[in-house]
């Protein structure tokens, strides 16, 4: 090959005399700044002829300087400069017959290019220790650049460099020598003079080596020791242009030749993968290196995993490492109890792909995609703990397990606690992806149940959102909590699963608020799961009272009261302002519920002997038109039939009649009391129909013979003729009979005893006798046996007294004109 040469001397300056090309004259002008001295030498200072090598645009200039012999100014030289292409470097056969040439030249007469056809003689002995400490230099991550003091073999040292590196290292061999740091031309290497080596830093300074060289030095140098190193750069394909390939290229084959572990076998691949060559070898060593990474897939740990994030596999047949990585995330995802830190960053990468290599990022996502499937419990507290520690990531994480359907497994999942701004912000991502119940678990892990239900309201809007993250908001709520709140807030949401609560916890229903609306949706929903509830509703009565007297007509209200039976109003004291109040499309429902409560209480004997308002008093009737409850309320509570039938029913001759025929009905005697008071009924009301079905009656049965006597002059001649020669005198009341009745009516028209009223004493009786124990009913039971016995007022005084006060009375009036008390 031909090196064209060009030489330089004074010539207004230092300047190009002469180029063995023209056309690289352009080139050769610009290099001059080469071929002159390196800087200002000091005035005294002897210097030798010295090489130099540098780059100027696409040559590599090896240039050869020594003092001018046709100028004695100080400081002028002259140059002879060898020119080789950057791409023709390699293949210069032996440099040091270049240099010589270019040293030469400086008395050559035809100044003519280099013809190299000389073959480089192969180096003798051991490399001199200096040799091996500029090329450690050379790759090494020294100070540069690197300081030889004194010219002294420097020349020699760098030109064997020069020649025995790889040859594709030949370009970073650049050297000079110098007067003083930072003179152009950046060389890695130079000679300064013993006066000047002050002026340089000692670290720079080159000492001789005094140990044998390294793999890397040996290999740089082509020695023996090093040609295993060189042989596996051949075989993996380094492309060694720079020092630091060969450093990086010395570390591949030190990982390739240890023992092997995980990261070793990452950084093998990570170096192959940047460094190794397209050639058949080369990719089988790649293949070899990537195997032994695969089969240390049972040690790898997720740091390991996250360091293959940006492991470059194209040009590696990678399906087995690949599927290795997904099957290792699924195992580790789905069976960590207590991840690491790394476990978080793992499942971050993945969900926001943000790796730099593509595979990692799909194999990555499908091994938690499986882990998902099959362990979602552990993917979901993996993922809470990894958005609690890195916020700023929920939106990815989050994304990414929504397209694993994971979401409410989530959910399912959520931790105790969670700091507020985390919370928060999940919440809202949630919300914004639909997620509610994420939304919910996630506000209740921060905050006490008030305020995570007030979160939810900010981010909720429609009624099934509402519906979901509530329910997840007050997870955790107790069901006293989730009571008071329904009560405060007014929220359906809130309002169904307080009813739940009741449910579960019966005894709430003992704080049922009668002023509260919410207590009667509560109510409702509770008694729809569970009919009972409605019996254990506190103070019905007063309840009932208190919302009457605040006048609500609220559908609200009396809808519940309806449905759970509770609007029986049949002993509410201010009843009959309530028809008004109740809502027409349940007013029949509560007229039937509170008619069939009175009626109950006159089995039971506490129904109250008033009159009954309308509209209760049509639907009672109506209830006893078609049942038997007088006939049984006749035989156990004689005074309170007697009080009904004159104040309820019946109130037409015609039900009468019924009535007639229920007592006939039943199994039991009707007394005399009451039969009296039935025909003293159909006398003053003058009821023929009546009147004559009594006497059908006691043509067969006896009992009637009381109704017909206080009733003949109702009676047509052909009905009353037979009874006036079968009743022959007036019909008795019995005696045991008359006194019960007397006891029972003076108990409810005297409540307070004897002393009430000073009925006692108005009736001739001493208060000083009598027996203050007990209750009125106790203390009437009492007197009465007294006065039967003989002691204390008669009994026609204590009748007398009573028709004074209360002259109206049915009983009263039966038993004065029956005589049966005397």
């Amino acid at each position: 090959m031909r090196v064209h040469k060009a030489w330089y001397g004074p010539k207004g300056g230092h300047a190009l005399l002469h180029c063995t090309n023209p056309s690289l004259q352009g080139v050769c002008r610009q290099a001059a700044w080469l071929t002159d001295l390196p800087g200002t030498a000091p005035a005294g200072l002897a210097w030798a002829p010295y090489f130099r090598t540098g780059i100027q645009q696409d040559y590599f200039v090896l240039v050869h300087t020594r003092p001018s012999q046709a100028s004695d100014r100080a400081g002028m030289v002259d140059s002879v400069a060898a020119f080789v292409p950057l791409n023709e470097l390699a293949q210069v056969p032996d440099m040091r017959a270049l240099a010589a040439n270019v040293r030469e030249s400086h008395e050559s007469q035809s100044q003519e290019p280099f013809d190299a056809i000389e073959i480089a003689r192969e180096p003798t002995g051991s490399p001199q220790p200096m040799l091996l400490s500029i090329a450690d230099a050379l790759i090494a991550a020294a100070t540069r650049p690197v300081v030889h003091v004194g010219q002294d073999g420097f020349d020699d040292i760098m030109l064997d460099l020069l020649q025995l590196v790889p040859p594709q290292l030949r370009r970073q061999v650049l050297f000079s020598l110098s007067f003083a740091p930072g003179e152009p031309g950046e060389p890695f290497a130079i000679a300064a003079p013993r006066e000047l080596a002050s002026r340089f830093a000692p670290a720079q300074v080159l000492k001789p080596s005094g140990t044998g060289p390294t793999m890397r030095v040996a290999a740089l140098l082509n020695m023996p020791e090093g040609r295993p190193l060189l042989e596996f750069g051949e075989q993996a394909g380094f492309d060694l242009q720079s020092p630091s390939a060969l450093v990086l290229l010395d570390r591949a084959f030190e990982l390739w030749t240890a023992e092997t572990s995980v990261d070793n076998a990452i950084i093998l691949v990570r170096l192959l993968a940047a460094k190794s060559s397209d050639a058949p070898i080369a990719r089988q060593l790649r293949a070899a290196a990537l195997e032994r990474l695969t089969a240390t897939a049972d040690q790898w740990k997720p740091s390991d995993v996250l360091s293959m994030r940006n492991l470059p596999l194209e040009r590696f047949d990678s399906v087995t490492l690949a599927e290795a990585l997904q099957d290792w995330v699924a195992h580790r995802a789905g069976s960590v109890r207590a991840p690491l830190p790394e476990d978080q960053q793992l499942l971050r990468q993945a969900s926001s792909a943000a790796a730099q290599q593509d595979w990692w990022n799909r194999r990555a996502q499908d091994g938690f995609a499986v882990a998902s499937k099959a362990s979602p419990a552990a993917v979901s507290s993996l993922a809470w703990d990894t958005m609690a520690n890195s916020p700023q990531d929920i939106e990815p994480v989050l994304s990414f397990l929504d397209e694993q359907k994971l979401l409410i497994a989530l959910t399912e999942n959520a931790p105790a606690t969670l700091p507020a701004p985390v919370a928060e912000s999940l919440a809202q991502v949630s919300a914004r992806r639909q997620a509610w119940g994420l939304c919910g678990a996630a506000l209740a892990a921060a905050h006490a149940p008030s305020k995570a239900l007030s979160e939810v309201l900010k981010l909720a809007t429609t009624k099934s959102a509402l519906r979901e993250a509530i329910e997840f908001a007050l997870k955790k709520s107790t069901p006293a909590e989730l009571v008071e709140l329904a009560v405060r807030k007014d929220i359906e949401e809130v309002t169904a699963l307080a009813a739940n609560a009741v449910v579960s916890c019966p005894n709430l229903i003992g704080d049922f608020d009668w002023a509260s609306p919410v207590w009667f949706d509560i109510l409702q929903r509770v008694a729809d799961k569970r009919r009972t509830a409605a019996a254990e509703v506190p103070n019905r009565v007063k309840g009932i009272q208190s919302i009457i007297e605040a006048g609500e007509k609220s559908k609200r209200v009396w809808a519940p009261l309806v449905s759970t039976g509770l609007a029986d109003l049949s002993k509410v004291p201010n009843r009959a302002n309530a028809w008004a109040l109740i809502p027409t499309d349940f007013q029949s429902k509560a007229l039937s519920l509170t008619a069939s409560g009175w009626v109950a209480s006159l089995l039971d004997g506490t129904a109250p002997m008033a009159s009954l308002e309308e509209p209760l008093g049509a639907e009672v009737r109506v209830m006893l038109r078609h049942s038997d409850v007088l006939a049984t309320v006749a035989q156990k509570h004689p005074v309170l039939f007697i009080s009904i039938i004159n104040e309820v029913h019946p109130r037409s001759d015609h039900d009468c009649v019924g009535l007639l025929d229920s007592l006939a009905g039943a199994r039991t005697r009707l007394a005399s009391g009451p039969a009296a008071a039935i025909g003293t009924l159909i006398r003053d009301r003058f009821w023929r129909s009546a009147a004559s079905r009594a006497a059908s009656l006691a043509q067969t049965r006896d009992q009637f013979l009381a109704v017909c006597k206080e009733c003949l002059n109702v009676m047509s001649f052909w009905d009353s003729f037979p009874l006036y020669l079968r009743i022959g005198k007036a019909v008795e009341i019995r005696p045991d009979e008359a006194w019960q009745m007397f006891e029972e009516t003076l108990t409810r028209l005297y409540p307070g005893g004897p002393t009430d009223q000073e009925i006692w004493s108005r009736s001739g009786g001493n208060n000083e006798d009598l027996e203050w124990k007990g209750n009125g009913v106790a203390q009437w039971h009492r007197c009465l046996k007294q006065v039967r016995s003989g002691n204390g007022p008669r009994s026609s005084k204590l009748l007398d007294t009573s028709l004074r006060d209360f002259g109206g009375n049915p009983v009263l009036q039966v038993l004065r004109d029956s005589r049966a008390l005397s």
